[in-house]
């Protein structure tokens, strides 16, 4: 085992290298095997530690333990190597996942800085959420393709024919239904209305059977947790949305035949 390590503080040469200077980043501060170890990446892997250890103190002691991680894991490393592991096909397909993973991480990420800059909850969509904590709801619903359909089934319910598509769901509780999801919109509904609403690939039929009451804490306690709760929420439902108009302007093609095929395999 060959195992290299520069003759300088650790705290000392952490320290000088958060000037930022790209020298200084790119300066090597062990080598396993003649693999290099690099101050920028050091750095990235305290700042990792950091994080998940807020009381973590900055010594050649913490610093050196950092390292020596990091050396056992290129050691590691290699000896998969050096037993031809990263050619195999699972650890490849494990990379791409990875890969992937990483990626679609990173893009989500910069669409909520972009939504976070025009994304808001006000007052009083706090308090509206609130007053419909304070119920439990019952609804008849039926789901349907098309539009007209639809809206035929709307016209029975209203007058109280049966729909061979409906169903009764609840009661439920406005804190397990999303933004996204068409429910959320029967908590705004009076009892005995009916609406259609659209879905991402059809359309819903809702009629709200009945309320009760449901117990809910003072707003003061959880106005916070609801503020937040509901602009995670709108995040979601921008990424939905962005996502369904990117299917639709996107060339998809599915072979269905071969999919029926798979399924049976």
């Amino acid at each position: 085992m060959k195992i290299t390590l520069i003759a300088v503080s650790l705290a000392a040469l952490f320290t000088l290298g958060a000037c930022g200077n790209k020298a200084g980043q790119q300066e090597q501060i062990a080598a396993v095997n003649n693999a290099p170890i690099h101050l920028k990446d050091f750095r990235k892997e305290v700042a990792l530690a950091s994080r998940r250890d807020p009381n973590l103190k900055i010594t050649d002691e913490s610093l050196e333990t950092i390292l020596d991680g990091m050396i056992e894991r290129k050691l590691l490393v290699q000896e998969a190597v050096k037993r031809g592991l990263s050619q195999d096909e699972k650890f490849l397909d494990s990379l791409k996942a990875y890969w992937e993973q990483t990626l679609i991480r990173e893009l989500i990420e910069t669409k909520n800085k972009e939504w976070s800059d025009r994304l808001f909850v006000t007052d009083d969509e706090v308090k509206r959420h609130y007053e419909r904590m304070t119920q439990k709801i019952t609804v008849k619903t039926a789901e349907f393709e098309s539009e007209q359909r639809a809206q035929e089934a709307k016209d029975k319910f209203t007058k109280g024919e049966h729909v061979e598509e409906e169903k009764i769901t609840g009661p439920l509780l406005i804190e397990n239904i999303q933004l996204q999801n068409p429910l959320y919109n029967a908590f705004y509904q009076s009892v005995g209305e009916t609406r259609v609403f659209k879905g991402d690939e059809d359309y819903i039929v809702i009629q709200v059977i009945r309320k009760e009451d449901a117990p809910a804490p003072p707003i003061e306690q959880v106005y916070t947790q609801i503020k937040e709760n509901l602009l995670e929420q709108k995040k979601q439902k921008a990424l939905d949305e962005w996502l369904h108009e990117m299917k639709k302007s996107s060339s998809i093609k599915i072979e269905k035949d071969k999919l029926k095929k798979a399924e049976h395999e």
